[in-house]
């Protein structure tokens, strides 16, 4: 979901709006935040992808997603990851932070150089995980010291005024994520969106499978099985009624397509508690 880390980086008491962590076999859809992401490839190799670019990237090489890129994660083999998320205007830098100098890319493939991000890296994650006193002031300093690291050894340029359609056309997707997740257990089709939201439906499908890395029916389906999970493991409600609560519009296609997508038949991830409960 588009807010989901947005939710993780919230400020509660005693703590800073920052979420950093080691995700191994990392696989998450597309979506959009407000928060600056790194991802540190520790080992492996996994396929990012950020707006219209994807690339897989292997061990000592990171990506940034800026705020409002549209990423997503995939690990087609076994990986490990370092991600990290913060607001930049906590820390007293603009909220589109590095608001005046433009990264060359969103990917960073110079072990050496990135390595200095890296040390920096696991200076923060050190600090959250210890949490020893005054841990926040120095997770502060580090995140300051990352950026400037950052801008120092990454290849980027001042920002130019040049502006073109992109830029809108990347609202547009933006806006179509937020309503396809809102709206999910609805019927959405390809002709509904690019009527909505005046596209023409080919070049909508192109620009989708592009920014996500799958179509639209696929995209739908993932956040459908998602929803349906967290009912299975939490609730005793029959499976019929998950598979239409989740907008599927029968038994039958939803077992077909949750094993298509997770490898497992639904009632697998049943917790034997919810079980009882719903014989």
């Amino acid at each position: 979901m588009w807010y989901f880390f947005e939710n993780r980086t919230q400020k509660t008491k005693n703590q800073i709006p920052l979420s950093i962590y080691v995700s191994k076999n990392l696989r998450f859809r597309a979506h959009w935040h407000t928060e600056l992401e790194l991802a540190f490839v520790e080992a492996g190799d996994i396929w990012i992808g950020i707006n219209n670019d994807r690339r897989n990237l292997v061990a000592g090489q990171l990506a940034i997603s800026r705020s409002g890129d549209i990423h997503y994660y995939e690990s087609i083999s076994p990986s490990r990851v370092i991600i990290l998320i913060f607001k930049p205007e906590f820390f007293g830098l603009a909220a589109n932070w590095p608001d005046t100098r433009q990264l060359a890319s969103s990917f960073f493939t110079d072990q050496e150089q990135n390595q200095k991000i890296k040390v920096i890296l696991d200076e923060i994650l050190a600090e959250h995980k210890k949490r020893e006193a005054f841990y926040e002031l120095f997770i502060r300093a580090k995140v300051l010291e990352l950026c400037g690291a950052i801008l120092r050894y990454l290849p980027n340029q001042p920002v130019t005024q040049n502006q073109d359609r992109s830029f809108s056309q990347h609202k547009v997707m933006q806006d179509i994520l937020f309503y396809i997740e809102n709206n999910f257990t609805e019927e959405i089709t390809l002709n509904s969106l690019a009527e909505q939201f005046r596209i023409d439906p080919y070049n909508l499908s192109k620009a989708f499978n592009s920014i996500t890395g799958s179509n639209l029916r696929t995209y739908i389906n993932t956040l459908r099985i998602a929803k349906a999970e967290q009912l299975i493991m939490t609730t005793s409600k029959p499976m019929i009624e998950i598979a239409f609560e989740c907008g599927f519009n029968s038994v039958r296609t939803f077992n077909r397509v949750y094993k298509n997508i997770t490898g497992i038949a639904p009632s697998a991830k049943r917790l034997p508690n919810t079980l009882e409960k719903s014989h």
